[in-house]
């Protein structure tokens, strides 16, 4: 029979045991934590440079769509969150559609979406590419019934490109942000011009 010296010092040595065979189990643990993260970041970052030249060569195949996720006016307000399936550039050769719409209204505006839909053919279409600086910069007129605008695309590092929309006489109209996707499969919905 063991005395409770004994079973003291037999508990005692079954701790000590046990902490040094779980000690550099939850140290390994807390290494490979940091080595995720730095991992989760590098493959993150690949991630990113993958889209941003997917969205490059759509853009120089001209044949891309950008839902807008925000709109800024040219009055300076805040870039507002919009339904990205009535707010988007859509260019397709040498054609293209600029829309801003509205859930509030609509059945209002030229468009019957609650805003206008301009639409035609592409002229003076010009293409910066960057490639040093993962830069893009695209301008092209779009002339359509309702009247005439100039529309700059710009795409740096990512995904996403800021358009601006000015007006033959007005200056700045808007201007739109959102993901350069393919034209296939995505979901958008064209109003009428007027």
């Amino acid at each position: 029979m063991k005395t409770h010296f004994e079973f003291k010092r037999t508990n005692g040595l079954r701790a000590i045991l046990m902490f040094f065979l779980i000690m550099p189990g939850l140290l390994l643990a807390q290494e490979n934590r940091g080595e995720s993260k730095t991992v989760k970041k590098e493959r993150e970052t690949v991630e990113q440079a993958q889209r941003f030249r997917q969205a490059r060569q759509l853009i120089l195949d001209t044949s891309f769509v950008v839902p807008a996720e925000t709109v800024q006016f040219s009055n300076g307000g805040m870039m507002t969150p919009v339904q990205s399936t009535i707010n988007f550039l859509k260019m397709d050769g040498d054609e293209a559609v600029i829309q801003i719409g509205s859930d509030f209204a609509r059945s209002a505006g030229l468009n019957s979406l609650g805003g206008i839909t301009l639409k035609g053919k592409i002229q003076n279409l010009k293409i910066k590419d960057k490639k040093d600086k993962n830069r893009l910069y695209l301008r092209f007129t779009l002339t359509g019934l309702i009247g005439t605008a100039q529309i700059s695309v710009s795409l740096t590092g990512s995904e996403t490109a800021m358009i601006d929309v000015d007006g033959m006489f007005s200056g700045r109209a808007f201007s739109m942000r959102g993901p350069v996707q393919a034209i296939e499969g995505t979901n958008i919905f064209e109003g009428t011009e007027f």
